[in-house]
């Protein structure tokens, strides 16, 4: 019997970590969490706004991380 439905895998992409949506981002060094919110938003358009928050958060603890250990 033939295949009802095919698809190409290769046009689906993985999601993005936090991590790699962050690792994006700070390529541009934004100056405010607003701004970062805004590349990733610009970055990655069809993740939902929940992975973005996510990216978001995961920068501002990197950040924090590095703030505490400079001390």
């Amino acid at each position: 019997m033939g295949q009802a439905f095919t698809y190409n895998q290769s046009l689906f992409s993985a999601a993005a970590s936090p991590e790699d949506m962050a690792a994006r981002v700070m390529r541009f060094a934004p100056a405010s969490d607003a701004e970062a919110l805004k590349l990733l938003r610009a970055s990655f358009p069809d993740c939902p706004l929940s992975a973005r928050v996510a990216a978001l958060d995961f920068l501002m603890r990197q950040t924090k991380g590095l703030a505490s250990a400079a001390r």
